[in-house]
């Protein structure tokens, strides 16, 4: 680990431990007016204990800890999951349940274009927004309820759909990086109603260049500072850059709701596949998921001591969790091509399929509309007959790892989905005890006018996306940390299985905010 690294995760440390022994006894506690909500991106909850994650055992000591929690949804995706726990809606409900959409409606241009969601801009994805009630969103009802007597809601992150889709249409401000223009390699903040003092910092502006190992066409790179700090001390950038960019906000603004997202974990775990041990051996990148989860942890330990400081902490709901889990594909078929069989509207870049996707396109030619395949598989036919269907489930029971085949059934406006082929005879009896659990209930949350016409479940270790990988039903992609710290209440290991669409009810309810329009399904 760089040593300026280094030293800033022992500062973290150390800024948490002086949080710990200064906090205000539990009776003495203030209701909550303040939220502070933070989401690790791919951050698995065994990873606590394994890497010795001193801040996060401190804080899951110190609060409601829910160690059967999960995600709940499918897909298990950073562009679905961080609009899920604002509204607390499944993706059933919302505009798209994957990487990939159809505009059935047209919403965007021309009536069944198929997009690619974390490209959309802005405006197309607060126009898709459009269809949700204002009052769903969580940002939305802190600021109806709080933001006159107490402050507004930032949305702080390096990933900008991430932060886009976290912070809404109706956050006060979104605070991101923009990626460098032509010729440029800098990367500059960005968003909507970002405050002076970050734009004109030269402290915010980080190095967008450096692949750090990594720089050559097998792999998913390192995209310069976005995601790791870096070696300017002066302008570091990943986890620490999304920090210091909130505890800035802290120290100058009035606010009631900060909603942080962290890049960092996830980006070096797809690259590297070192989820349970070994991943590339080959890639001779300077940062590893060891690094990557102290820098997190660090930034944990800073943002609350920040909390501390400014004489927060009792008024302060906290809630870390993460957007997905995350597993190294053993049985990596995605050839480093395209995750998905066809081109998406609006985008410049070429599709090369994988050989099983390739190989599906083959079969029903003209057929497919797009897809999506990560640790599962999602298909949208451009012809919806029960010929096409029948062809291309066929083709999808070849494909190495496949559990289970569920197709859509729509019935006037109701949509479910059917299982048309099972195979869980060749997983061990906990994979197979967990889908019998949870597979036809994580299907159901997709089942709405944005889903896929066939969806293929896989085992562990197989994927499409990268070496290391989610968006599917297994339970290492499902399980996230879920920690929850109430003011003036003692801490308790709690046995309810909390999905991210129940966390803005959990919010609403312990911050007395006003229900949302639509509530959130119960837990099957």
């Amino acid at each position: 680990m760089p040593r300026h690294v280094r030293s800033a995760v022992i500062a973290g440390t150390v800024a948490a431990l002086a949080v710990a022994s200064a906090t205000t006894p539990l009776a003495r506690r203030a209701v909550p007016d303040h939220l502070l909500f933070m989401v690790f991106d791919q951050m698995r909850p065994d990873y606590i204990d394994r890497f010795g994650l001193e801040n996060f055992k401190r804080l899951r000591a110190s609060s409601r800890h829910y160690p059967d929690a999960y995600v709940g949804h499918l897909a298990s995706q950073t562009v679905v999951a961080h609009l899920v726990m604002p509204t607390g809606l499944p993706p059933r409900a919302l505009p798209w349940v994957d990487e990939a959409f159809v505009d059935e409606g047209g919403t965007l241009g021309i009536p069944g274009a198929a997009y690619k969601t974390g490209e959309l801009r802005r405006d197309q994805s607060w126009k898709l927004l459009q269809a949700i009630p204002r009052e769903q969103f969580l940002p939305a009802r802190l600021l109806d309820a709080l933001g006159e007597r107490v402050g507004g809601v930032f949305a702080v992150g390096q990933k900008d759909y991430a932060t886009d889709f976290m912070g809404g249409p109706h956050a006060s401000s979104i605070v991101t990086l923009a990626k460098p223009q032509t010729g440029a390699t800098e990367c500059t903040p960005t968003g909507v109603n970002v405050p002076g003092y970050i734009t004109s910092s030269p402290r915010f502006t980080i190095d967008c260049a450096p692949s750090y190992g990594t720089d050559f066409a097998t792999i998913y790179k390192i995209d310069g500072n976005r995601y790791v700090p870096g070696k300017d001390s002066e302008h570091l950038g990943g986890d620490v850059w999304t920090a210091d960019a909130a505890i800035e906000i802290m120290k100058r603004e009035r606010w009631s709701g900060l909603f942080l997202t962290f890049g960092g974990i996830d980006r070096i775990a797809h690259m590297l596949g070192e989820q349970d041990g070994h991943g590339l051996q080959s890639v001779p990148s300077e940062y590893h998921l060891a690094d990557m989860l102290r820098i997190a942890d660090a930034q944990l330990g800073r943002v609350l001591a920040a909390l501390e400081a400014h004489g927060l902490a009792s008024r302060t709901l906290v809630v870390v969790t993460s957007d997905h889990g995350g597993q190294k594909n053993d049985f990596y078929m995605g050839n480093n091509g395209s995750q998905s069989c066809c081109p998406f509207e609006g985008s410049k870049a070429d599709v090369t399929p994988p050989y099983w996707m390739a190989h599906l396109n083959a079969l029903a030619p003209g057929k497919l509309k797009t897809a999506y395949t990560s640790t599962i598989l999602n298909l949208w036919f451009a012809d919806r007959s029960g010929a096409t269907e029948q062809i291309v489930t066929r083709g999808m029971k070849d494909i190495p790892g496949i559990t289970e085949i569920y197709a859509r059934r729509q019935t006037g406006s109701d949509y479910r989905y059917e299982q048309v082929h099972g195979n869980l005879g060749f997983t061990s009896a906990r994979f197979q005890a967990w889908a019998k659990r949870h597979s036809a209930e994580l299907m159901a949350t997709m089942a709405g006018p944005a889903g896929p016409d066939l969806v293929g479940l896989l085992a562990d270790g197989y994927g499409f996306g990268r070496i290391g990988d989610h968006g599917g039903a297994q339970e290492v992609v499902q399980r996230i940390p879920m920690i929850i710290r109430v003011p003036g209440e003692a801490p308790a290991r709690r046995s309810e299985p909390l999905r991210q669409m129940d966390l803005a009810p959990e919010i609403t309810k312990i911050l007395g905010l006003r229900p949302a329009p639509i509530a959130t399904p119960p837990v099957r």
